[in-house]
């Protein structure tokens, strides 16, 4: 592992991150996009080995996966008629039925359409909605030069780095017992503490000075984030695994696909999301 080159890869992904953050609600919802129709291209590819690998029809049509997965993941940035995702979702899923049925695509390639956009383009919409979270569900802190938002996604993104980080360190360093080594063999008990411990943490110390959070909220969002982070992380390579490959793509020197890198952070947003809300801090 190149390690200088993957942290050069990780600061300006991180840059990109941070410019559009500040740029605003258009600018967020114009990265979100842009990653969520990358992670699409990497998930056809995987599932399209699967189809060699297996003898079975994976791969989901184009003409499916890819609006569907983009209009899920920005529609909160669309004005407010265009937002409600139930009825124009089961509208986009039955005309998709009823073509695939009429251009002979197999029920798997559709399902397997509907799954991924849910899984990439429903999942990450929750970043926008973290960042448009209601003003009246927190209490003023932190710097007021800064926007809500922005400090909301910082706090979340901010406390899955520190964990992969500290998963990756220590895994290396003191790993000696496998973590589910059936899907991923390189993952260690020791690097899974680890980054548990250092995301709870981060969200921990940084949640109350940055967004007003509460100390045991702080903890028990740190907890969740935890969680969810290594459990999408794990999703993701069980399919890698099934495809037999290490990486989504090469897109990132250093890092593999995009996917790789947001593997963790799809099930994060909405966690995080819903807890918030629940809490209403």
């Amino acid at each position: 592992m190149n390690l200088l080159l993957r942290i050069v890869s990780g600061a300006v992904l991180l840059a990109v991150i941070g410019l559009a953050l500040w740029a605003g609600t258009a600018a967020v919802a114009v990265l979100i996009g842009a990653v969520v129709l990358v992670g699409c291209y990497e998930l056809s590819g995987l599932l399209k080995r699967i189809d060699l690998l297996k003898h079975v029809e994976l791969r989901p049509p184009d003409w499916l996966l890819y609006p569907i997965s983009l209009w899920l993941a920005v529609r909160l940035a669309l004005p407010a008629a265009y937002q409600d995702a139930q009825w124009p979702l089961l509208a986009a899923l039955t005309a998709g039925l009823l073509v695939a049925v009429a251009t002979k695509t197999s029920f798997t390639r559709w399902s397997a359409a509907v799954g991924g956009s849910v899984y990439l383009g429903f999942g990450l919409s929750f970043f926008l909605a973290l960042y448009l979270f209601p003003v009246g569900y927190y209490a003023t802190s932190g710097s007021p030069v800064v926007p809500f938002g922005m400090r909301l996604v910082g706090l979340v993104l901010l406390s899955v780095v520190a964990g992969d980080t500290a998963a990756l360190f220590a895994g290396s360093a003191f790993g000696r017992h496998p973590f589910f080594p059936s899907i991923s063999p390189r993952k260690t008990v020791e690097g899974a503490i680890a980054g548990g411990l250092a995301t709870t943490l981060v969200a921990l110390l940084a949640g109350p000075p940055l967004v007003g959070i509460g100390v045991a909220a702080a903890a028990g969002l740190g907890v969740l984030i935890a969680v969810a982070a290594q459990g999408g992380d794990l999703a993701e390579s069980a399919l890698k695994r099934q495809a037999g490959e290490k990486d989504s793509s090469h897109l990132i020197p250093g890092h593999g696909g995009l996917l790789d890198r947001v593997d963790s952070l799809v099930l994060v947003a909405p966690v995080a999301y819903c807890y918030l809300r629940l809490i209403a801090f």
